[in-house]
């Protein structure tokens, strides 16, 4: 089965060895970075000012904002359209804490479509690679991956459970299967989210329908240590004002953890383009 693959613009240097995402200059304008981030699935801005309301803006510039209100208001904390990543001391918040995040394809769990994650740094200190954002090239990722690997996924289903409830308010309290693929009609692609550390605290967990506990854990390590090789993998350490915005469609991200001392506070927003009738999952009859 293939993936889309987007074909990549040759015009300057990237920020993965397999040709993903673009440094802008700091003189890039607002609204040339929509175009950017499709041609190339990440973009970094630096040096931007934005306080809460003007980069809500921002985020409804770039297409329609998710938000979650009525039925879906205690979704995320309840935290309605921009998220406060602020890396609270707060043990029972994992997504908004201070720990690590695997890989993951954002609205998985939630089965909200998501086609950009834009991500602002209203204040960062005493960090290094600590609190790091990581970005998988995840399509580049597919076509080299071996077979072992493929063969789970292309089964159609993983199975979740959802251990933040805080976040997750929404969906099923047991495991439940999700589309190991999506297409919302642009992009072809992964839809997936890795296990937690043992000894992490954890948001959710995901298994493979199936197989032993064992070896399901065994195939996770496998496919996680080849989507973070260093050819599919980019890892941004943060700096006061960066503007990182990520096409969720081409790529898996996740978090480094933070050290008790430091301060890493993002705003996020998403957007989601054109639904797709077939949305939120790609079905994979004839795949």
């Amino acid at each position: 089965m293939n993936l889309s693959i987007p074909t990549p613009s040759l015009s300057s240097q990237s920020l993965t060895v397999s040709g993903l995402g673009i440094h802008l200059p700091d003189d890039t304008p607002l609204d040339a970075i929509r175009q950017a981030v499709l041609d190339h699935g990440v973009t970094l801005l630096q040096n931007v000012r934005f306080d809460e309301s003007s980069f809500r803006q921002f985020v409804e510039s770039l297409g329609d904002k998710v938000s979650y209100s009525e039925n879906n208001a205690k979704v995320g904390y309840g935290f309605t359209d921009i998220l406060n990543l602020d890396g609270t001391h707060d043990k029972e918040k994992v997504i908004t804490g201070r720990g690590s995040l695997p890989l993951h394809t954002d609205g998985i769990l939630l089965g909200t479509q998501v086609d950009l994650i834009i991500l602002y740094a209203a204040d960062v200190k005493n960090i290094d690679e600590d609190g790091a954002t990581v970005v998988c090239d995840q399509l580049a990722a597919w076509q080299d991956m071996p077979e072992s690997l493929r063969q789970p996924l292309l089964t159609g289903r993983l199975e979740y459970l959802a251990f933040e409830r805080g976040y997750f308010a929404t969906v099923p309290e047991d495991w439940y299967p999700i589309s190991t693929f999506r297409d919302y009609g642009r992009i072809r692609s992964l839809n997936l989210a890795l296990p937690f550390e043992s000894q992490a605290k954890a948001s959710w967990d995901v298994r493979v329908p199936g197989m032993s506990e064992k070896d399901s854990a065994a195939w996770f390590a496998a496919l996680e240590q080849h989507l973070t090789a260093a050819p599919y993998l980019y890892c941004h350490r943060w700096c006061k004002g960066d503007l990182l915005i990520i096409d969720n469609q081409r790529t898996l991200h996740g978090r480094r953890g933070l050290q008790p001392d430091t301060c890493r506070k993002l705003l996020r927003g998403q957007v989601t383009f054109d639904t797709v009738a077939s949305a939120p999952g790609a079905t994979l009859a004839g795949a």
